[in-house]
C-alpha cells in the first residue's frame, strides 16, 4: 500500500486492487480565501493518476473544495461521503452520479481491499477511514475525535494497525472570538495520548493540520495551533518508546509505503505534489502577542549597540552562569520539568530569540526559535536592562505590557500527560532579578528625582502624644486633638 501526501489532509492511497484520492484540495488558497496551505507547496493535478473512490471525510473547507472538484475530469467515479446532504447536493450540481453516503463501519471492498469509515465524535457528519489489503492497515483519523469503543471495533476487526495518521494539533479556533481559555489545552492533549496508546499502532505519522491562516486572519497562527509538529514527536517518541523509529512526518511530496512489517518512507519522490518552502514558524503559539504588539518604548534614549551589548552578555554569559550555579536549588524544578525556555527580547529595530535546555548537562544560550520550547518570555530590551540596573520592578514590567510569558509544561507518559499546573517553573528572568533585589535602589532613584541634595535632613519631631500599643491595638489619645482645636479657636479669636 503507497501513501502520497498532497498537502494539509488531502492524500492519494494506492492498494493492491485501487487507487483512491481523499479531501482533494489543489489550490494555493481555499476556505473563501482565509488559508493557504503550510508548509507552502506545488500541486501539479495533470499528473495525478487516475482513480477508483473519491473519498470526501466531511463538509469543511480545508476537505469539501469545491473549486478542486469541479476541475477533476471524471465525474463518473465513486464517491464516497458521510451522510449529509449538503455534500450530495453540491457534488451532484457539479456533475458527479456515483454517490455512496456511508454509515460508520460500513465496509467498501474491492478484491482484497477493505476500506471501513470510523466514527467520530464531533457533532458534524464526518468519518476518518481504514484502508486494509494484504500489505498491511492504515488508519487515516483526518480531524476526527475518536473514541475508547471505535477503536475498540477496530482492533476486533484489525488486532494490528500498521500506520496511524492521527490528528494532534487540537486547535483552538474560536476560541479567541468567544472570548474563551486560549491557554494551552492540557486535557485534551493528554485523552489524544490516551487514545493514541489504545490504537497501538506500528507507527505514528501526525496528520492534518498543513495550512496556515493568511491576509487579514493572519493574527490567528499564533492561538489557533497550541504545539509544534515537532514537540508533538518529540512526546511521542517518549510515551511510546518502542515505536520511536517508526513516529514520523509527512510532508507533501512524500511517500509512505507499508508491506506487510515493513514501512518506507521517500522524501519528495511524488511526481504531482511537492513542498516548496518550510514556513511552518508562522504558526508558532504566542497567545501573549494576540492584539496589541509587544514594542520597545525605549524611554530612556538608550544607544542601541550599548542595548544590544549589556543584554548579550547578560543572556549569553551571565544568566547561563547563574542558572548552572543555582541548577539544583533554585532551579530544580525547571530541571524535573526538562524545561526548555524560550526568550524573545523585543529591541527597537528588531527582535532576537534565544533559548536555554534545562534537561542538557551544560546550560547554554543558544540564538534562534526551539520549536520544541515550553516557557516562554517576550520583554522590551529597554525593560530587561531596566531590571538588570535595578531601575523597575516586576509590577511596572507587566502593567507596561512590555513583558509577557506563557507556558505549557507537562510531562508525558503513555496514557497521557501530567501538567505542571500546580507548580509552575517560574520564569528564570523573574529569578534572576527578583523584585526584592530591585525594590530598594528603584525607590532610592526615584527619591532622587524629588529630594534636593543640598537641603539637610530635617531632625524627627520628638512626639508629645505617641500612640500606645496595646496587644494588637494601637491606641491615641485624644488630648493632643482637643488641645490642637483649642489653638485654632485661639488663632480665629
Amino acid at each position: 500500500m503507497k501513501i502520497q501526501l498532497i498537502g494539509h489532509a488531502s492524500l492519494f492511497v494506492e492498494t493492491q486492487d485501487c487507487r483512491v484520492l481523499m479531501d482533494p484540495v489543489f489550490g494555493d488558497t481555499f476556505c473563501d480565501g482565509l488559508n493557504a496551505t503550510c508548509p507552502q507547496r506545488e500541486v501539479f493535478a495533470e499528473k495525478i493518476p487516475e482513480f477508483d473512490f473519491l473519498i470526501i471525510s466531511h463538509q469543511h473547507l480545508d476537505h469539501f473544495d469545491l473549486p478542486t472538484l469541479a476541475s477533476l475530469p471524471n465525474k463518473k467515479v465513486d464517491v464516497l461521503i458521510p451522510q449529509d446532504r449538503a455534500i450530495e447536493k453540491c457534488l451532484r450540481q457539479l456533475g458527479y452520479s456515483r454517490i455512496y453516503p456511508v454509515r460508520d463501519f460500513q465496509k467498501i471492498k474491492v478484491g482484497s481491499t477493505k476500506m471501513i469509515p470510523t466514527r467520530s465524535e464531533i457533532p458534524v457528519p464526518e468519518y476518518g477511514m481504514i484502508f486494509a489489503d494484504d500489505s498491511g492497515v492504515f488508519w487515516n483519523a483526518v480531524d476526527t475525535l475518536f473514541a475508547p469503543q471505535t477503536i475498540q471495533r477496530i482492533r476486533a476487526e484489525y488486532p494490528q494497525i500498521d500506520l496511524l495518521l492521527t490528528p494532534w494539533h487540537i486547535s483552538l479556533e474560536g476560541k479567541y472570538q468567544y472570548n474563551h481559555n486560549i491557554s494551552f489545552p492540557f486535557s485534551l492533549y493528554s485523552y489524544l495520548f490516551y487514545l493514541i496508546g489504545l490504537v497501538g499502532a506500528k507507527a505514528v505519522v501526525p496528520g492534518a493540520q498543513g495550512f496556515k491562516y493568511i491576509n487579514e486572519s493572519a493574527w490567528q497562527n499564533q492561538v489557533v495551533f497550541p504545539t509544534t509538529r515537532e514537540r508533538f514527536c518529540h512526546d511521542l517518541k517518549l510515551a511510546f518508546p518502542e515505536i520511536a523509529d517508526n513516529i514520523l512526518t509527512f510532508d507533501p511530496g512524500d511517500t509512505l509505503t507499508i508491506d506487510r512489517d515493513n514501512l518506507q518512507l521517500d522524501r519528495d519522490n511524488c511526481e504531482f505534489a511537492r513542498t516548496i518552502v518550510d514556513d511552518r514558524a508562522c504558526l508558532d503559539f504566542i497567545p501573549t502577542k494576540i492584539g496589541v504588539p509587544l514594542i520597545d518604548t525605549n524611554v530612556e534614549n538608550h544607544p542601541l549597540p550599548f542595548l544590544t551589548e549589556q543584554i548579550e552578555r547578560q543572556i549569553e554569559v551571565e544568566l547561563p552562569q547563574f542558572i548552572t550555579t543555582y541548577q539544583n536549588s533554585v532551579f530544580l524544578e525547571h530541571r524535573h520539568w526538562q524545561v526548555i525556555y524560550q526568550l524573545e527580547v523585543i529591541f527597537p529595530d528588531r527582535t532576537q530569540i534565544w533559548s536555554i535546555d534545562f534537561s542538557q548537562p551544560n546550560i547554554t544560550a543558544v540564538k534562534g526559535r526551539n520549536p520544541l520550547a515550553n516557557l516562554f518570555t517576550s520583554i522590551s530590551a529597554s525593560c530587561l536592562y531596566a531590571l538588570m540596573e535595578k531601575q523597575r520592578d516586576w509590577d511596572y514590567l507587566v502593567c507596561s505590557g512590555e513583558y509577557r510569558t506563557f507556558h505549557k509544561i507537562y510531562a508525558v507518559a503513555r496514557h497521557g500527560i501530567v501538567a505542571a499546573e500546580n507548580s509552575v517553573p517560574k520564569d528564570p528572568l523573574e529569578l534572576r532579578f527578583p523584585s526584592v533585589f530591585i525594590a530598594g535602589k528603584h525607590l532610592d532613584r526615584e527619591l532622587s528625582k524629588l529630594v534636593d541634595p543640598h537641603q539637610a535632613s530635617l531632625p524627627a519631631d520628638e512626639d508629645d502624644n505617641p500612640m500606645i500599643a496595646v496587644g494588637n491595638i494601637l491606641l491615641k489619645s485624644q488630648k493632643a486633638r482637643h488641645q490642637q482645636a483649642d489653638a485654632n479657636e485661639l488663632v480665629k479669636q
